[in-house]
C-alpha cells in the first residue's frame, strides 16, 4: 500500500484513479465539514511530508472551491487552513508560489490566489533574514553610485586592483558594473595580468571582464595587443597555470590569429614539457581557427 492508499484509506476517500487526486475528489467529499477533517489529518505527525503536501494542497484547493462559489464567504475553516499554511510556509513554499501565480494579472488567476498572495507578502515582510539582505543591497546600490560620483573615483578604483585585499571587490564592481572604453583601456594591462596570474578566484573574474567585452571591437585588438606583446611573443618555458589559463582566454576570446600565434610560439620553444602539453591545449584552440586551409591546419 502506498502513501496515497494509505491516507485515503484513514480518510475514507475514493481513491479514484490516483492521478491528480487532491484535484479530482468528488465534490461530496469537498465540503466545508470533510475541510476540517482533512486540516486535522495534515497536523497529525503520524503523516509523511508527502502525505502532508498532498493534505495540504487539497485544503487549498476546496478554500478555493469556496472562494469560487461564494468570493465573499468567511467561514472560520478557510482562516484556520491559510494560518496554518502560513506558519508551514518553508515546507510549502513552491506550492504557495504556484497558487499565488506571482507573475500573473489577478484576473487571469484563481480565486485564491489574492488571499495566498496576501500571505505570501506577509511573510516576505517578517522575513528579517530577507529584508537585511534586501537592505544591504539598496545599500551597496547606493554606495557604487557614490563612489562612481566622487572626483577620484578612477584613482582609487585602481588602487584597490592592485591590492591584493581588495582585488576580489574591484574586479566585482568592473564586471558588474562596467566602465567606459578609456578606463577599460587604462586597466586591460592589469586585468590580463590577474586573468593569467593571480589566484583563482579573481583570475576567474578578470577572464569574465576581458570576455564580456569582446563584442566591443577597440577594447578587443587592444586586449590582442597586449596578449601578443606581454605574453605570447615572450613564451619561453612552461609555466602550467599561465598556459592552461591562455588556452582558456583564447578560446573565449576566439581571436584566431591570436590562437595560430600561440601555438606556432608554442611549438618553437625548446622546453619538453611545453612539447608533452602541446597536444592538450592545442586540441582545445585548433577547431576555433577552421577558416584556415587544411593545408595551413597541417601545418599547426
Amino acid at each position: 500500500m502506498n502513501e496515497l492508499e494509505k491516507l485515503c484509506q484513514d480518510l475514507k476517500v475514493p481513491l479514484g484513479n490516483g492521478q491528480d487526486w487532491e484535484y479530482e475528489l468528488a465534490n461530496e467529499y469537498r465540503t466545508p465539514q470533510w475541510l476540517a477533517k482533512y486540516l486535522s489529518a495534515y497536523l497529525d505527525n503520524n503523516y509523511s511530508t508527502f502525505q502532508k503536501h498532498i493534505l495540504m494542497n487539497l485544503c487549498i484547493d476546496i478554500c478555493n472551491d469556496l472562494f469560487t462559489a461564494d468570493p465573499n464567504q468567511n467561514q472560520p475553516i478557510i482562516h484556520q487552513v491559510l494560518n496554518i499554511l502560513y506558519n508551514d510556509y518553508a515546507q510549502h513554499w513552491q506550492l504557495i508560489d504556484y497558487w499565488a501565480l506571482p507573475d500573473e494579472p489577478l484576473e487571469d488567476c484563481f480565486e485564491i490566489t489574492s488571499e495566498i498572495r496576501k500571505l505570501r507578502q506577509k511573510y516576505l515582510a517578517n522575513a528579517h533574514e530577507w529584508l537585511a539582505l534586501n537592505q544591504a543591497q539598496q545599500n551597496l546600490l547606493i554606495a557604487k553610485q557614490n563612489f562612481r560620483q566622487c572626483p577620484d573615483f578612477f584613482i582609487q578604483l585602481q588602487i584597490a586592483l592592485n591590492s591584493s585585499s581588495q582585488q576580489t571587490n574591484a574586479l566585482t564592481l568592473i564586471h558588474d558594473d562596467g566602465l567606459n572604453d578609456d578606463q577599460l583601456s587604462q586597466l586591460l594591462s592589469t586585468l590580463i595580468n590577474i586573468a593569467l596570474e593571480s589566484n583563482d578566484e579573481q583570475s576567474v573574474i578578470a577572464h569574465k571582464i576581458l570576455v564580456k567585452n569582446n563584442n566591443n571591437q577597440s577594447i578587443n585588438q587592444k586586449i590582442a595587443n597586449l596578449l601578443l606583446i606581454n605574453y605570447i611573443d615572450d613564451l619561453n618555458y612552461y609555466d602550467e597555470i599561465i598556459y592552461r589559463r591562455m588556452t582558456e582566454l583564447l578560446h573565449d576570446l576566439n581571436n584566431s590569429y591570436l590562437i595560430e600565434q600561440f601555438i606556432n610560439r608554442c611549438k618553437n620553444i625548446d622546453d619538453p614539457e611545453v612539447a608533452q602539453n602541446y597536444p592538450v591545449f592545442a586540441e582545445q584552440l585548433i577547431p576555433q581557427i577552421s577558416t584556415l586551409s587544411e593545408d595551413e591546419l597541417n601545418q599547426i
